[in-house]
């Protein structure tokens, strides 16, 4: 079973450290229950400290972080971001979680089905919501 998730690409994060407080952009690789996997441009240090936001989902949404590994990628660095506590890992499991959903109603509705927010999280969850929870459980 994946220990991971695919962050959905219609919602990209930003990665604010020292050197970007206005954040880079950033391709989300993989998420789980103790941190995440991106693909940025620029190059962090191993212990330094970073926010990420997802402004398409809320503007001032930041979740806490540090990087743990930083290796280099054919179009730029590999970066691997632990977060910083346990309410940080929370955030990120509720976001992602909202992400999802609407990835999926999006999807829904590219095949023809109009569904509102409220009832996609229902069938969402109903379909995907034990394998979510296994994976950020640990």
């Amino acid at each position: 079973m994946r220990r991971f998730i695919r962050h959905p690409t219609d919602f990209p994060i930003l990665v604010f450290s020292a050197k970007s407080a206005r954040g880079d952009e950033a391709s989300l690789c993989d998420i789980s229950q103790g941190g995440l996997a991106c693909s940025l441009r620029n190059k962090l240090r191993r212990d330094e400290p970073v926010e990420l936001g997802i402004p398409s989902l809320q503007q001032d949404y930041r979740i806490s972080g540090e990087v743990v590994r930083c290796r280099r990628i054919a179009d730029g660095y590999r970066v691997a971001i632990r977060f910083s506590d346990e309410s940080e890992s929370f955030k990120s499991k509720m976001v992602e979680q909202v992400c999802q959903i609407e990835h999926f109603r999006q999807a829904l509705c590219k095949d023809g089905r109009e569904l509102d927010s409220q009832t996609a999280a229902r069938e969402w969850i109903e379909r995907y919501g034990r394998q979510f929870a296994d994976i950020f459980s640990g």
